[in-house]
């Protein structure tokens, strides 16, 4: 049986916002530093100066960034600039992601020839987001998501995804806080602190938890917050899933544990987004085939 998506019925410009110039040229540097970096991270590991497990945590967020974070990010690129409003969603997305472990990069990985690219990597993606969201229309992005968009389910989603994370940090960290020791997550690291913890705990999750919660009162900035969220988890799912292997192989005391769980989430999460998108349509009557 098929599902007719009933579009908001408000009149609005057909195409995506043209004003995304300093947006397209940010990214697109981005997408050239970006590369030049995670190809050596990939493939040349030894400019890594940690110890085996980060430095193959490392490799293998450079993998994922190289094989999967780039091209998504380029093809987003250039369906928004063609008019889709589905790419603006994944671009900030991918955008996300990128500065997410940029923060790593720049912060966590010990100081090697490569640091002045982590910098640039770290301010483009910044930039690039805040030139990207300043010029979206959300008034009109909402406008283009149909009327039957379950929004409870996709907000729940994101309410769940965020609290496990709570949770799942938390186990750690308050454990941890008794300790006269080093904490074990901590163990072969070299690091004081985990900014993992500090990054979900202090931006990433309030930020979808807030999401959710506009989106659930279908205010205007929840739909791309959520659609943000969707696409950002996907691909950091699928890259913790790849670091944690090459961890291992780096590390052969390093746990495999989590990589069955992070492999399914970036399953469900790829079905989960693709079905948000299917609810954007290209313009607010319905009519035509949206580029992306």
């Amino acid at each position: 049986m098929s599902t007719t998506l009933t579009p908001h019925p408000i009149q609005v410009n057909r195409y995506a916002p043209a004003n995304l110039i300093l947006a397209y040229w940010l990214s697109g540097t981005l997408a050239v530093v970006t590369l030049v970096k995670s190809a050596i991270g990939a493939f040349f590991p030894r400019i890594f100066r940690d110890p085996p497990m980060p430095a193959g945590n490392a490799q293998g967020t450079d993998v994922v960034i190289l094989m999967v974070a780039i091209p998504i990010l380029v093809a987003s690129i250039i369906l928004a600039a063609r008019g889709s409003w589905k790419a603006q969603i994944v671009w900030s997305g991918t955008l996300s992601y990128i500065l997410y472990n940029s923060v790593f990069f720049a912060f966590d990985i010990a100081f090697n020839p490569l640091f002045l690219l982590y910098i640039a990597s770290l301010s483009l993606s910044l930039w690039s987001i805040v030139a990207l969201l300043i010029q979206v229309d959300v008034d009109e992005m909402r406008a283009r998501f149909a009327t039957n968009l379950p929004v409870r389910i996709f907000a729940i989603y994101i309410l769940v995804t965020s609290v496990f994370f709570f949770f799942t940090w938390m186990s750690q960290i308050v454990p941890a806080m008794f300790e006269p020791t080093t904490p074990g997550f901590l163990h072969g690291t070299n690091m004081l602190t985990s900014p993992v913890h500090v990054l979900d705990l202090g931006f990433a999750l309030p930020l979808g938890i807030l999401g959710a919660v506009w989106l659930w009162q279908r205010k205007s900035w929840g739909y791309l917050l959520v659609g943000l969220m969707l696409s950002m988890l996907t691909i950091e799912t699928a890259s913790i899933a790849v670091d944690q292997v090459f961890g291992h192989l780096s590390d052969p005391t390093a746990s495999l544990g989590a990589v069955p769980l992070f492999a399914v989430l970036t399953l469900v999460g790829l079905v989960v987004v693709i079905a948000y998108l299917r609810y954007l349509r290209p313009d607010a009557t319905g009519e035509g085939n949206d580029p992306a």
